[in-house]
């Protein structure tokens, strides 16, 4: 299977035009599209990041 990244890490990447608005305010923020879904998470141990996540792995749906 395969997917794509979406890295939120530094700024928000959420898609244009898609559904989710502001939800959560003053945060980055990652959104996979609606025709995905989310197949992973990464966080960082970073201490001084607050230990947070910094990115999705977005799959396609099937059917």
């Amino acid at each position: 299977m395969s997917g794509r990244t979406v890295w939120f890490d530094r700024g928000d990447n959420r898609p244009a035009g898609e559904p989710g608005g502001e939800f959560a305010l003053g945060n980055f923020k990652g959104q996979c599209r609606t025709d995905e879904y989310v197949a992973g998470v990464a966080f960082t141990g970073a201490w001084a990041k607050g230990k947070t996540p910094d990115a999705l792995l977005c799959r396609k749906l099937e059917g």
